[in-house]
Formats: structure tokens, sequence, C-alpha cells
């Protein structure tokens, strides 16, 4: 069931946007391992949300907030706050974006496996399952992907994982081991804005100093920054048609969340990834 929230913002037309995560896009549905559940809770902060162009000279955000928005979207009343106080920067928009935090906390259980009370980063394989689907077939067997060492078989050690997405690419030494470390990746969800796809929507890891600088595709591995610099995640996807933005628009914010099976335990209950799941915004106009 989506969770749905009404808020009062202007803005334009009809926006609907689908975000969260660096895996495949949702219209391709991956599920890791063959225990999955809705987690109790699954905090990210959000910073930013709005429309842009595309060198990010000319921004219109719905969300703006220097310390940020902790959202728990397994509870629709987390985001009561989330976009209050919007008004309208009159332009034209070509792109659509928002900047989140890279720590996620998430807390569940399924099948005698819990999440563990602890704090950790992305590590290299440490997620081992038989059988992986998309699309509901499998497409890796005895697969080991790069995850979180935060689940436990022992009840007593329950509690909030602490998740560190430093790299989406991870070597041994928690470090990229991949060119595209920091991104390109491609989002969790569909992105679209008045039912029209948003074209190419990109994740990279970034900096709070300057979160729409990111690291140029095809770096090589030896002249990434360190992990420790990425503190943001930006997305980014060009509007299928412009948005302009006037003076006098107005409209209702409707946020939903849906994450009913996107918790994933590994099959020794060590390790946990996040599925695809689905972050939906609509502003309607009045």
């Amino acid at each position: 069931m989506k969770k749905q929230i009404l808020k009062t913002a202007y803005f334009i037309s009809l926006l609907s946007v689908s975000f969260l995560t660096s895996r495949p896009a949702l219209s391709d549905v991956y599920q890791y391992g063959s225990n999955s559940t809705r987690p109790d809770s699954f905090k990210v902060t959000f910073y930013e949300l709005g429309l842009t162009n595309s060198d990010f000279t000319k921004v219109f955000s719905v969300l703006d907030s220097e310390s940020g928005v902790e959202v728990d979207i397994s509870d629709q009343n987390s985001i009561n706050n989330m976009a209050s106080g919007v008004k309208p920067v009159t332009g034209t928009y070509t792109h659509l974006y928002g900047v989140i935090s890279n720590v996620y906390k998430i807390k569940g259980s399924s099948n005698g496996c819990y999440t563990k009370n602890t704090s950790v980063s992305m590590s290299d394989a440490a997620f081992s399952a038989a059988t992986s689907t998309k699309n509901g077939e499998v497409f890796c067997t005895n697969c080991g992907f790069d995850s979180w060492s935060a689940a436990t078989s022992d009840s007593s050690e329950f509690g909030e994982a602490v998740l560190t997405e430093q790299t989406f690419s991870s070597g041994s030494d928690g470090e990229p081991d991949d060119e595209e470390g920091y991104g390109p990746g491609v989002p969790a969800t569909n992105i679209s804005v008045g039912g029209n796809e948003v074209k190419s929507a990109k994740i990279y890891l970034t900096n709070s100093t300057n979160p729409y600088s990111f690291v140029a595709a095809g770096t090589a591995v030896n002249d990434l920054p360190a992990s420790s610099t990425r503190n943001r995640a930006l997305y980014v996807g060009e509007l299928s048609s412009q948005v302009i933005v006037k003076e006098t628009s107005s409209g209702t914010v409707q946020i939903y969340f849906d994450y009913s099976n996107g918790l994933a335990f590994d099959d020794n209950c060590e390790a946990i990834k996040i599925n695809s799941g689905d972050f939906d915004m609509s502003v309607i106009t009045e």
C-alpha cells in the first residue's frame, strides 16, 4: 500500500517524481536473494528536491533545507515538513534533481534474520544469494553483491542499522574499485514529470560543499577522490518537455512512498541490500 501525504505549496502543472538509491530502474524490478520484507523503518535525509536547468545556474526547489529533513519512508507522518513554504521561482526548467544524504537508517526482520544495531559502509561482495531475480526471473545464481554487513540471526542484536553508501562499487578496502564508483548510476525507479518520462536519469555521489558537482564519467580509479569525501547523493534527469514556472503557479503536493519489499537479507543472515522501491511526488494545480 502506498502512503499518502498532502501539503499545500506553490507550483506548476502536474509533477510526478520517483527516485531513491542507485539501482536499476523500476521498469526492471530487482530482488536480491529470497528473503525480503517491508522494513519497520527506513530513514533518508533529504536536502533538496526540485527543478533546474542543465548546469544548475537556475534552480527551483520544492524542498531546500541546509540541515536536511529526515524522512522515515515507512511512516507517512514523517514527512509533514518536507514540502512547506514553497514559492515559485519563475523560469524555464529542463531537468529534475534531488539531493539526499548517502547515509540511510533501516530496521526490520524476516524469517529469522534481523537488522543489526551497527553502523557500516558498503562492503565488497558481502551479500551472498543462491538466486536473485529481475522482473520475477532469475538473473543471477550463487552470486555475491556489494552490500552492508548489517544483518544477524541473533535477535538480541536486533536494532537500527546505519548504512553509508560511500561508493557504488566497493573494493576490499571500502574504496571504489571501478571508474564509476561515484556514478553515474541509475536510480531505482522511473522518473516522470506531468506523465512524461525523464530522460537519462542518473545518480552521483557528491559532497555537501558543492552537491551539484560530480566526478566526470571515465575518471580512472586511481584518480578518484577518497570515499570519505562523499556525503551526498545527487539525482538528475532531463525532462521530456520543459516546465515553465510562473509567479501565479500554485498546487497541492502529494507524496507517496512504497517500500513494501524493500529490505533484503542474504542467505546467511549476515548482510542486507535495498531492493527496487518507489518514491512518488505529485504536484497538482488547483
